[in-house]
């Protein structure tokens, strides 16, 4: 017998695999009752309730396993309900039952015989995961230092009043990182915050302070180490899809979470869900989609912002929940075959109320470009723009001035662009032709708003969540009907902040959705419900 035969035989191996199948149900046990008990109390439950509540659910399936190794490993326990081969010779059952004890007695014995196997394979898998999880942890560590750069003086200090506020006793650093394209907290020991570049340069101070009161939310919250103890449980229990299910529901809680006490210290709903429409829509497209499969959430946290209401929850039945486990275990050709029907032109069902729906106009629509900078002298300011938005800034352009916490706007012109790209950015000079507000003086913190001109008569439409200056992409359109959504090739052009040019596929009058629609990329056609 080799050392891979010997180790198979093993009782700790056996008792893993069998522990491993348990929980095919026990976790399917635990989902379905904390959707049953989210469903109950789900009027009146807060986001923090459903939040520890998943959170407890998780835990439970984490501990589950261990103390039924524990049980499996015991002496009584295999004295109780140890299967062993047995000659069919030696049964004696009566009736249509002795037929029937030989076929069960082999497939136990066969199962018996294939748990080693199953265990290298979730030995195998849990290997990769967790492999995964270290390297993203090493390059989140790795952000520290790369690409990053001391934020403003007057950004640092609304970032600590801020931390003051919630509460926060620990040192935070603040950062700005040009490799980031969403606000994000690295570590729990050291905490740092990384604020992209994109965010400084496209959003407004009130804006960028909610962003920033939303991640020290999480570092007030130890978010950052829970994250990691809940993708740790992931990787340990990836075979099960109730498992994914519940770690979901707590990353889209965490977020409702952290987005109340965002909201609690900026004390504008409405500006905090700009902030996220408007960083979202800055974004790369390819990077959108990556995070959208994750985050799908964005839609309902505005919707819940602006409405000031609690974002709705589909609970997960019982008995749904009971068929994640069968999913597991015999659903995998009808996984394929659904595939395969959506793949085929079925048609996909939407709400109506979870889309955003705007029509296509032609007409005049400004033309502007947005960038932060600080007032060089009296006289002058030093704006940074994106790259590709500073290829259409030009010398004499006007330029209004902004200054955290005051109405007053001052006036300037474009005076030099210059040719060399920093952080992916490029510096921009306006002298000011109108006189500074009282008490600003040199080196205050401005956000400038850049006049680049006026599309003049074209097709335009609100900016979707996926639409780029000069890009190409698929939207889906309404039929006149109004009752069902067909998917068209649009082709665009230059944009605005909230706007964006259709030179091709679509035209006035035409309803489109614009929401992110990723999750229905095997459709070319939908219904509205």
């Amino acid at each position: 017998m080799t050392n891979f035969q010997f180790l198979f035989t093993q009782p700790l191996v056996v008792h893993l695999g069998w522990t491993l199948l348990h929980f095919l149900w026990q976790g399917a046990l635990v989902a379905a009752l904390f959707a049953a008990v989210r469903g109950l109390t789900s009027r009146w439950m807060t986001a923090r309730g459903r939040y520890v509540l998943a959170c407890l659910s998780l835990a439970v399936m984490a501990l589950v396993p261990i103390f039924t190794y524990g049980l499996l490993a015991s002496d009584s326990w295999q004295s109780a309900v140890q299967v062993a081969p047995m000659p069919q010779s030696q049964i004696h059952w009566s009736g249509n039952l002795a037929a029937v004890a030989p076929w069960y007695l082999l497939g136990l014995n066969n199962l018996q015989h294939a748990l080693p196997w199953l265990v290298l394979a979730w030995f195998t898998g849990v290997v990769v995961l967790l492999f995964r999880l270290v390297r993203g942890t090493l390059f989140a560590e790795h952000l520290r230092s790369k690409g990053t750069c001391a934020a403003p003086h007057d950004l640092n200090e609304a970032f600590k009043r801020i931390a003051q506020k919630l509460g926060v006793v620990r040192p935070v650093r603040l950062l700005v990182s040009s490799i980031v394209e969403v606000p994000v907290v690295i570590g729990w020991f050291r905490p740092l915050v990384l604020m992209p570049v994109a965010a400084l340069t496209g959003l407004a101070p009130r804006q960028i302070e909610a962003l920033l009161a939303h991640e020290l939310a999480h570092v007030l919250r130890h978010d950052y180490l829970v994250s990691v103890l809940q993708r740790v449980i992931e990787a340990v229990l990836f075979y099960h899809p109730a498992v994914w299910w519940v770690s979901n529901q707590l990353r889209m809680e965490r977020e409702l979470c952290c987005d109340d006490i965002a909201v609690a210290a900026s004390g504008d709903a409405l500006s905090y869900a700009h902030a996220l429409a408007d960083l979202e829509s800055s974004r790369p497209a390819h990077a959108r989609t990556a995070i959208a499969a994750t985050g799908g959430s964005l839609l309902s946290r505005i919707r819940r912002l602006v409405e000031s209401q609690p974002a709705s929850h589909t609970a997960l039945g019982p008995l749904t929940a009971f068929s994640v486990s069968l999913i597991v275990l015999s659903v995998v050709g009808g996984v394929v075959v659904k595939g395969a029907q959506r793949s085929s032109g079925s048609v996909g069902v939407v709400d109506r109320n979870e889309i955003w729906v705007d029509t296509v106009k032609r007409g005049d629509i400004p033309w502007e470009v947005r960038g932060l900078g600080v007032l060089t002298t009296n006289t002058t300011a030093d704006l940074r723009i994106p790259t590709l938005q500073a290829n259409d800034v030009k010398p004499g352009q006007a330029v209004s001035i902004l200054f955290a916490d005051r109405k007053e706007v001052a006036h300037g012109n474009v005076t030099a662009i210059s040719s060399g790209v920093t952080d992916g950015t490029r510096s921009v000079d306006v002298r000011m032709t109108s006189e500074l507000p009282a008490g600003v003086q040199q080196g205050v913190a401005v956000d400038g708003i850049i006049e680049v001109g006026r599309l003049k008569n074209v097709v335009f439409v609100g900016r979707p969540v996926i639409g780029q200056t000069g890009s190409e992409i698929r939207l889906f359109k309404l039929e006149r009907n109004g009752e069902q959504a067909v998917r068209v090739k649009v082709e665009f052009g230059r944009s605005s902040v909230n706007t964006i040019e259709i030179r091709s596929g679509l035209e006035p009058g035409d309803k489109v959705i614009l929401s992110d629609m990723t999750a229905f990329k095997g459709y070319d056609r939908v219904t509205l419900r």
